[in-house]
């Protein structure tokens, strides 16, 4: 009996070593490297109203707004996307615009500030369909 305790005892003690529990510093990296991953992160945001208003007053239809949003940085690049045919770059920079403050409003930034020139960008898509894409770089600041 007492050599079935004594292998038992050690097994235990064996089996403790080979799997030791975190210590507290190993926790404090990985909360460090998350913490960086989610920094680091772009959020790729679709905004409930997108001002897709044409020049007559009606909705367009098949045009779209995309936001992605750089929290480290306060960055954002901003995509309006439609058909070439119906492409209007006034059009495009007002939905654009409005989008902007609205997201300004919400993420509670003071003004914002263009980094680049806007780009317009026309191509095909996988469907075969001519695009247009009107695409802004903005720097927010509190």
């Amino acid at each position: 009996m007492k050599k079935f305790l004594t292998i038992f005892v050690c097994f235990s003690i064996l089996t403790l070593c080979v799997f030791p529990q975190e210590s507290l510093q190993d926790n404090e990296v990985f909360a460090e490297e998350k913490y960086e991953a989610e920094k680091t992160k772009t959020e790729i945001i679709v905004p409930k109203d997108q001002h897709l208003i044409d020049t007559l007053g009606n909705a367009k239809i098949g045009a779209s707004v995309k936001i992605e949003y750089s929290p480290m940085y306060d960055e954002v690049r901003i995509y309006y996307e439609c058909m070439y045919v119906t492409y209007d770059r006034g059009e495009a920079m007002n939905s654009v615009m409005a989008c902007l403050e609205d997201f300004q409003k919400e993420h509670q930034y003071y003004s914002y500030r263009y980094l680049k020139e806007d780009r317009e960008r026309f191509f095909k898509d996988s469907k075969g369909k001519r695009k247009a894409q009107y695409s802004s770089y903005v720097k927010f600041s509190r």
